[in-house]
């Protein structure tokens, strides 16, 4: 996947899974949550990144460093 379509993934997963009111006002509005998704994804970004760096540490003695491939995604999502 591109880092488009992994951003896009990865927030409307975590949009669709929280609550929302259907409306534009309220605590659950659909403009909060979408924030809230795109906070969730940014998150599981990070970690999918760390978790690569230490299994290349662990497995091939390397840092596997891809992170330009992160980057993009995390960029990708912050423009959402």
């Amino acid at each position: 996947m591109t880092p488009e379509e992994t951003a896009g993934w990865l927030v409307e997963r975590f949009y669709f899974s929280l609550p929302n009111n259907g409306s534009f006002t309220g605590i659950n509005n659909i403009n909060r949550r979408w924030e809230e998704g795109k906070m969730c994804a940014l998150i599981a970004v990070e970690f999918a990144r760390k978790e690569f760096k230490d299994h290349c540490a662990a497995e091939y003695g390397t840092d596997g460093s891809p992170d330009d491939h992160f980057d993009a995604i995390k960029q990708e999502i912050e423009k959402r």
